[in-house]
């Protein structure tokens, strides 16, 4: 890792090298070599983009091995990302001998953390009730302090912060400098930096729009009776290496957990009811690699910093949209890309729509993965892992046990398939569409007159189980247009027909390209008939009974 303009530490250096910083991130980029300068700053930027190691190093480069006082000061919302920030100031500093991070919060025992004080501490990472308490006792001592770091500022005022952090600042009887990072800059934040900072430069790297372009974001419509089977099919379907499910109750994730643990996938859960302990031991656990996927809710999730998740799955549909925002930016960090994949019902579509709103991005409508493609994508990954052990040849201590096997008189295919079936646990259940489809109503007024239209022919029919509803929704979803943007739909024996506003003519086609309806691969092209079988053409909001179409009749007032 290189900044322009600064040489760092050489022990800080071989650290970064070892922990596979290869290319700072933008706001490391703007921000180190200000720090460096002493200079306060504002420093807005979203989570995933790297900002720890954009204070941490160069606090690590001010500090006086030789002066066994706190000479750093960070204070967090949480206790979970104090952890977090203190172990990136740990790994930065893995070759700085005679610097100490200690890690301060409440809910642990105090005593072993006045003991890890009074050993000599330069950096001290903690939340705010806590540091107070500390103070108070004389544990935490002032004098030596040369940096304040307001981290997360924005969440610590929404957890009720502010006397806290205005205290705590207060204490301070001598210059120092002060680092406030946060993603928004409320009302309330522009008095503390008014009152504490000194003349701070803003360096501001917030990506375009409010989520990241990282994550590629979709949504499954379903019924709420099968979002555990719809669930256990994306997992199995897309096999993230880690994943984060999120549910927006402590009962629901309860409920989830023991879900999945019977069905015998390797997860674990957080939320505010579980002992911090054991919530820390969980998130080691995942942060490791020893469990795949964690159930937590929006608030024990708060501030986590975990790099390799590849999938964030909304189990259920946040209440509010900044915690939608919050949840996919588990995912899709510092570069990376990752996954967002959100299970809805038809009355948390609304929800979907609001988020849509707020995020200023379009939310994709994929269709539930099949049974059949979930066993192929473990048949795939079966073969690819065998091949992988054949490929290595560390197979010798295991040849003698094929040889027993073998003489046992059952021919290679034989035994084969039977160790197939003790090892790989493909889906056996009834192949059922999950996906579930939203009838468009018929607003006041009439059908919408489309002016200019196309007509298209989709390559699936009644004898795939087609009906109206199916293609309207398809289209309508897959190609984020109103559905009374779609007119006649004409279902026949192996194919059909439906026309759309001409204006959408070129998007339908290419998002439909490879897409699914009802979970079949479908062909939509523009159709070389122009004009329906029918004898009079039917629009999108008219109500439909199997593949006839019925005009509503209008209620009599």
């Amino acid at each position: 890792m290189r900044i322009e303009n600064v040489i760092l530490n050489d022990n800080i250096q071989r650290a970064l090298d070892e922990m596979g910083f290869e290319e700072c991130t933008q706001i490391q980029q703007e921000a180190i070599p200000v720090i460096l300068e002493g200079k306060d700053i504002i420093g807005q930027s979203n989570t995933g983009t790297g900002k720890t190691a954009a204070f941490g190093i160069p606090i690590l480069e001010k500090i006086d091995k030789e002066v066994r006082m706190p000479q750093a000061l960070v204070l967090l919302p949480t206790r979970e990302l104090a952890v977090q920030v203190a172990n990136e100031f740990r790994k930065i500093g893995k070759y700085m001998d005679g610097i100490k991070t200690v890690t301060v919060y409440g809910g642990a025992d105090i005593r072993e953390q006045i003991t890890r004080l009074k050993g000599g501490a330069q950096i001290i990472v903690g939340t705010p009730g806590r540091v107070i308490d500390l103070i108070d006792r004389h544990v935490i001592k002032l004098s030596e302090l040369k940096i304040s770091v307001l981290d997360e500022a924005d969440e610590m005022l929404k957890m009720g912060f502010r006397e806290d952090i205005e205290l705590i600042l207060s204490k301070i009887e001598h210059p120092v400098q002060t680092l406030l990072f946060s993603a928004t800059i409320p009302d309330t934040m522009k008095n503390i930096i008014k009152k504490f900072l000194n003349s701070p430069q803003t360096i501001k790297v917030l990506r375009e729009g409010i989520t990241a372009k990282e994550v590629k974001q979709s949504y499954f419509l379903v019924k709420h009776s099968d979002k555990i089977e719809a669930l256990t099919r994306i997992i199995d379907t897309y096999t993230p290496k880690l994943a984060v499910i999120f549910c927006n109750t402590k009962k629901s994730v309860d409920e989830l957990y023991e879900q999945l643990i019977e069905k015998g996938y390797n997860c674990d859960k957080i939320h505010g009811d579980i002992k911090q302990s054991q919530r820390l031991d969980t998130l080691n656990k995942f942060n490791n690699g020893v469990i795949d996927i964690l159930i937590a809710t929006d608030v024990a999730a708060r501030g986590l910093d975990i790099k390799e998740v590849e999938a964030v799955i909304n189990f259920e549909v946040p209440s509010k949209e900044d915690y939608y925002v919050h949840r996919i930016g588990r995912t899709g960090r510092a570069g990376k890309e990752g996954s967002s994949f959100t299970l809805a019902s038809a009355k948390e579509m609304k929800k979907i729509e609001d988020i849509e709103k707020y995020t200023k991005k379009a939310i994709r409508k994929r269709q539930v993965p099949t049974v059949d493609k979930v066993n192929e994508v473990k048949q795939d990954k079966f073969i690819r892992g065998i091949a992988e052990v054949i490929e290595k040849g560390d197979i010798g201590e295991n040849r003698e046990l094929a040889g027993k096997l073998m003489s046992q008189g059952y021919d290679a295919e034989t035994l084969i398939a039977a160790m197939i079936k003790k090892l790989v646990k493909f889906d056996a259940s009834e192949e059922r569409d999950l996906n579930d489809v939203i009838p468009e109503r018929r607003k006041k007024g009439g059908p919408k007159n489309l002016g200019d239209t196309v007509r298209f022919h989709v390559s699936v029919g009644k004898k795939q189980g087609i009906r109206p509803g199916d293609i309207l929704g398809a289209v309508a979803g897959e190609c984020d247009i109103p559905g009374n943007d779609i007119g006649e739909i004409e279902v026949l024996e192996n194919f059909s027909f439906f026309n759309a506003a001409a204006e959408h003519s070129n998007r339908i086609l290419k998002r439909m390209a490879g897409s699914q309806i009802k979970g079949q691969n479908v062909v939509v092209e523009l159709s070389k008939e122009t004009k329906p079988r029918r004898s009079k053409e039917k629009h999108s909001d008219e109500k439909w009974s199997n593949d006839k179409w019925s005009r509503k009749k209008p209620r009599k007032k």
